[in-house]
């Protein structure tokens, strides 16, 4: 829909709308307010001169000419849509959107008998290719019920041969809480950090007195909660994203998420049932 036709649309719905008020619904589109203003006065002053709309002072109105303009051109369109939806081979794969522009049609050829007459005389299809398509949806429909009892069982199967899976936590005491019990549930000792920010990474190494390589800090297990407390001092720092890895789980601290990763029975053993 061009710019004039959608200030027309609005102006249509919004019968009487100030100036102003129609300057403020538009402005987002542009570049300054300025700009919003030249290109809404250029578009009323073209609407006006077509005899689409009226100014009465300050207040807009869509004539009939400008309403039945503004009708014809949305009936086509929505008649054009439907035409290329339901005629293409692949039709199926855009369902949601030929009935959500059936139901369009229907509830405004309900009320708009000009739509109605266009849409009978217009359609390039028949009731009875619908009827085919929605035979074409209850194949397929069943299909996919099949499909995802199957894919419910390898699911199943992936979990019992114990294949990785993470889990993605909100940063509060509880998540804290449960991500310093790691070390001890898994027999941990120590833990290693990769501070993806470089800067942080020496704040880290100086306040810690952290031995490491390259992205790499070394701690013991007993500094974990420190050190958990520590990133969340720095939590306004921008991309400072940390990797813990602790005794084969992987803890990422991306605040305010925190996202753990471990094979899945160990993963419930940590952190309970999903």
């Amino acid at each position: 829909m061009t710019a004039r036709n959608s200030i027309l649309l609005i102006v249509k719905q919004q019968p009487g709308i100030e100036y102003n008020t129609l300057l403020n619904k538009i402005a987002s589109g542009y570049g300054s307010i300025e700009s919003a203003r030249a290109a809404l006065s250029r578009s009323i002053k073209y609407l006006n001169a077509l005899g689409l709309i009226a100014r009465k002072g300050n207040k807009l109105f869509a004539t009939g000419k400008g309403a039945a303009a503004l009708n014809s051109e949305m009936q086509n369109k929505l008649l054009l849509r439907l035409n290329e939806l339901i005629g293409k081979k692949d039709s199926l794969t855009q369902f949601d959107k030929t009935v959500e522009l059936m139901q369009t049609l229907i509830e405004r050829s309900k009320e708009d008998r000009d739509l109605l007459v266009a849409a009978k005389g217009s359609m390039d299809f028949y009731v009875s290719d619908l009827v085919s398509l929605e035979k074409d949806i209850e194949k397929r429909i069943h299909s996919t019920q099949y499909l995802h009892k199957i894919f419910e069982q390898q699911i199943a199967s992936l979990k019992e041969l114990d294949f990785p899976d993470f889990r993605e936590l909100s940063w509060s005491k509880e998540s804290k809480k449960a991500i310093k019990a790691i070390p001890k549930k898994v027999k941990a000792k120590a833990f290693t950090a990769e501070c993806l920010n470089e800067n942080f990474r020496k704040t880290v190494a100086e306040h810690f007195s952290a031995k490491g390589r390259q992205k790499d800090l070394f701690f013991e297990a007993k500094d974990l909660g420190k050190f958990l407390d520590f990133v969340e001092q720095f939590k306004g720092l921008e991309r400072n994203t940390v990797n813990m890895f602790i005794g084969g789980v992987k803890v990422k601290t991306d605040y305010p998420r925190i996202f753990v990763t471990a094979p899945c029975r160990q993963l419930e053993k940590l952190l309970g049932k999903a």
